[in-house]
């Protein structure tokens, strides 16, 4: 892996607007509707980050890896433990736990990204890229099905998230995968039509219809993730405060087992570009 410094967001020009910067949120507590006041000029990024380019063996892909991200991490902590948690029923299919869709706007963090993309993927789009932001909890051994802890892609274009979790409370990360059957790490059927049209993509897609048919209730726990159908290619450890950016399109999941987070949640800030 390489390691550069930069002082890249402070490029950027700074127009914008004042109001843009303080976000109206609504979280519902004990049942009272209350309104709060984000700030969120004050979830800054550092000014000299230590940006590490990973290259994932035997692969075209690279994963950005930013330790010591935000200048306070612990400010977007408690904002993203206050907010209101859909949890995802056991019986579907999407990635299990609680989720949070947060209607805020994180002007650092999102220029930040997007320079990221443009000088090290080398994508440059005429129009802006769409972003939506989440916070993912997680408990290990929660109940699910199987086929929401399979390595998965994501409708988007790049994906990246934050580690929340406090040093001693760090475990597992995330993981990148290749399906064996196609011998393909990567399904691109998001944006390329063509990739619908491959052999991989068959056998991806009858893979992943072989396990809805077939699906079961079990617990979260991703030492179940079958062997003979995937094989790890890629690791990248949950650390304080770590941004991690990657084309969404790999196969990746979060890696947790079943002992873990029991009394405090796995908990990151997920964003998607579109």
């Amino acid at each position: 892996s390489r390691r550069r410094h930069t002082r890249y967001w402070r490029d950027w020009s700074s127009d914008v607007c004042s109001s843009d910067l303080l976000s109206r949120y609504i979280i519902l507590n004990r049942n009272k509707l209350m309104y709060n006041f984000v700030n969120t000029d004050l979830i800054e990024i550092n000014d000299d980050l230590e940006l590490e380019i990973r290259q994932i063996p035997n692969t075209n892909h690279k994963i950005l890896v930013i330790d010591n991200f935000l200048k306070n991490p612990e400010y977007l902590r408690e904002l993203s433990f206050k907010q209101t948690f859909e949890k995802i029923p056991c019986n579907r299919s999407d990635n299990p736990g609680w989720v949070s869709v947060l209607n805020l706007k994180f002007d650092q963090i999102l220029k930040t990204t997007e320079y990221l993309i443009q000088n090290y993927y080398g994508v440059f789009s005429e129009e802006k890229f769409l972003p939506s932001f989440q916070i993912n909890l997680f408990e290990g051994g929660m109940p699910c099905k199987y086929s929401s802890i399979i390595p998965h892609t994501d409708p988007a274009f790049f994906a990246f998230q934050i580690y929340l979790n406090l040093p001693d409370e760090c475990l597992g990360g995330t993981n990148f995968y290749k399906h064996i059957d196609s011998d393909s790490d990567h399904n691109v059927e998001y944006f390329d039509a063509d990739f619908k049209r491959t052999e991989k993509h068959w056998k991806i897609m009858n893979y992943i219809k072989d396990v809805n048919e077939n699906d079961f209730n079990t617990i979260l726990d991703y030492r179940q993730i079958n062997s003979d159908n995937w094989e790890k290619i890629y690791e990248v450890k949950m650390k304080y405060n770590r941004f991690v950016l990657y084309p969404s399109y790999i196969f990746h999941s979060a890696y947790i087992e079943k002992e873990w987070f029991q009394d405090l949640k796995r908990i990151g800030l997920v964003g998607f570009l579109k």
